[in-house]
């Protein structure tokens, strides 16, 4: 999904998100030399999704991950997930982190899938992180 695709769910939502939204593209005219438009493209996705990503979202980062990009498409971590029994973990935090330890720790885990999932259960899991921790990670960490 687009920002305007966001702008226009949330338009055909109830009358808070509306207001929301009208006072955010107020702020936005009123700091746009001082904030990036990232900040608000991610204010206007929250509105909508809220803080948990989506699968769209989600692909689109996987996509940019470097040096590799995506290894596996969601069904592939989701039957790692269910095989491991990590069940009570999002299927798209799972899938978006194990993509990314993919990326970060392929020189330490090689080929092994056990290695990736459990790395991603105790990330996802992390029990002194914030709340919402895979999406203020993944928005908010990586370079564009």
């Amino acid at each position: 999904m687009k920002t305007k695709e966001y702008i226009s769910k949330i338009l055909a939502s109830d009358e808070n998100k509306k207001n929301e939204i009208v006072d955010l593209i107020c702020e936005m005219m009123d700091d746009l030399k001082e904030k990036e438009i990232k900040e608000y493209e991610r204010k206007i996705y929250e509105i909508s999704e809220g803080r948990e990503l989506n699968e769209d979202k989600a692909r689109c980062l996987i996509e940019k991950m470097k040096p590799y990009g995506k290894k596996w498409e969601l069904n592939e971590t989701e039957d790692v997930r269910n095989a491991y029994g990590y069940g009570d973990l999002r299927a798209i935090d799972f899938w978006i982190v194990m993509n990314s330890a993919f990326n970060d720790y392929n020189d330490l885990f090689k080929d092994n899938v056990e290695w990736y999932a459990k790395f991603a259960r105790d990330f996802i899991k992390d029990e002194d992180a914030v709340d919402d921790k895979v999406y203020y990670y993944f928005t908010m960490i990586p370079k564009e």
